[in-house]
């Protein structure tokens, strides 16, 4: 089972940041070099924020 920390980051700074990179014309690069992340930790982040609310959209199925 994964070890849950305290991030770093806001859930807020993480929403906002793969918010910036599903922009037109940006990328994940581009907003990682902009807020000082990596581009791969904003791509994670994206991932599990998909999980999350797929999660949510199939207990309302359900």
């Amino acid at each position: 089972m994964a070890k849950h920390r305290n991030s770093a980051y806001t859930e807020e700074f993480r929403k906002e940041a793969v918010r910036l990179a599903s922009l037109p014309g940006r990328t994940a690069v581009s907003v990682a070099k902009e807020l000082g992340v990596s581009a791969q930790q904003i791509r994670n982040w994206k991932r599990q924020f998909t999980r999350l609310s797929d999660k949510q959209f199939n207990t309302l199925d359900g």
